[in-house]
């Protein structure tokens, strides 16, 4: 009988323990609480806004407060950071206007990477705050004639992201 009560148990824990990654928040990637990589990110912002004389137009939409608890406000940022990634932060060799730029891009790398797994889901790549960026992004590239002053906005845009990101991505219990 003792036999079948330590097999219960055991079985039990087991069976406990294999749920509760279910209940494990979110992980945070590191980099959103590295005062070295707000360091960074605001030296880059820095030098991109100064060269940016067009002050009303805005290519991150504005996300409401109250949407940063929201589960997918982070997703939709990570889809956001991912075109950033791809499109906006890579450095050529012979641009030197963004000193930081290549551990931004490390640090950001990290947070998406670290976040993707709890974004895969579902596609948010279609959602109306990444449809608004991408758009604004491309009027921006029309309205310049010049797709280097577009990625010199959105350059300096990266701090909001990066706080959006550092916002919205919370540890949270999965239901």
């Amino acid at each position: 009988m003792n036999c079948v009560t330590l097999f219960a148990l055991m079985s039990w824990c087991v069976l406990c323990g294999q749920a509760m990654h279910l209940m494990r928040p979110r992980p945070r990637p590191r980099p959103l609480d590295s005062a070295e990589t707000w360091n960074q990110l605001n030296m880059m912002t820095k030098i991109a806004q100064s060269n940016d004389r067009d002050h009303e137009t805005r290519l991150i939409p504005v996300i409401p407060s109250e949407r940063f608890k929201e589960e997918e406000t982070c997703c939709v940022n990570v889809v956001i950071l991912n075109y950033y990634l791809n499109n906006i932060l890579q450095q050529h060799p012979s641009d030197k206007r963004y000193p930081s730029i290549n551990v931004v891009r490390s640090d950001l790398h990290r947070i998406a990477r670290d976040l993707e797994p709890h974004c895969s889901k579902t596609d948010f790549s279609e959602h109306e705050h990444v449809k608004k960026f991408t758009g604004n992004y491309m009027k921006a590239s029309d309205l310049y004639g010049d797709e280097t002053k577009a990625r010199n906005k959105a350059v300096g845009e990266t701090d909001i992201l990066f706080h959006y990101l550092y916002e919205s991505c919370t540890p949270r219990k999965r239901h």
